[in-house]
């Protein structure tokens, strides 16, 4: 054998943090479902009040605990970019969030989250047969004749009430179809970017 020396170097890998927030998540995935069944009454279901503004700041108006809920993601982002040695929020982060509650056969396809930092979720609702979140590798869409195992494209996580779930906002993700469930799956998603981008 004419090799003299052999050294693997596993690289770019891609950071996730899960947070618990503290939250009467109840109460806010409640709210959240009742918003969305108003905003759905006399036309087709509307899952998310991410596709209208107005929608969104009427929601956001009267969102059980709002202050804290930001309180908590302002800090959820700060853990984040202190671990993964980003660069520190030297002014109030710029943070823009919206709802989603998933009936059976909801589903989001494939997408990031551009023109921000951190993309994250918060779930007040999620139980056994709440769909999981999966990510997908950076390099899913371009592996040309590799032949990585499929199990190292992506990654799925189940989330718990009270989960709050932050990654790079340039990871695409999706959630699968929904299973039908006695409790719905609620989400509450947000982007985090710094502030002077957004001035």
């Amino acid at each position: 054998m004419s090799i003299q020396d052999i050294k693997h170097m596993g690289k770019f890998h891609v950071d996730f943090l899960r947070i618990v927030l503290d939250l009467p998540h109840e109460e806010i995935s409640q709210y959240t479902i009742d918003f969305l069944e108003e905003e759905s009454k006399d036309k087709k279901w509307q899952r998310t009040t991410y596709h209208s503004n107005e929608a969104n700041d009427r929601w956001m108006a009267n969102l059980p605990h709002r202050e804290k809920m930001e309180e908590d993601i302002y800090k959820a982002a700060e853990e984040f970019v202190e671990r993964t040695g980003r660069g520190k929020f030297n002014e109030k982060p710029f943070l823009f969030y919206w709802g989603s509650v998933y009936k059976e056969h909801d589903q989001h396809g494939s997408h990031n989250h551009p023109r921000s930092l951190i993309a994250g979720t918060y779930y007040p609702q999620s139980v056994a047969e709440s769909e999981s979140i999966t990510f997908e590798a950076p390099w899913s869409s371009h592996t040309m004749h590799d032949t990585l195992p499929f199990d190292d494209s992506q990654y799925s996580y189940h989330p718990n009430t009270g989960d709050c779930m932050l990654w790079p906002s340039w990871v695409n993700h999706r959630v699968f179809p929904q299973k039908a469930s006695d409790k719905l799956r609620v989400a509450i998603s947000f982007n985090i970017d710094y502030g002077r981008y957004h001035t």
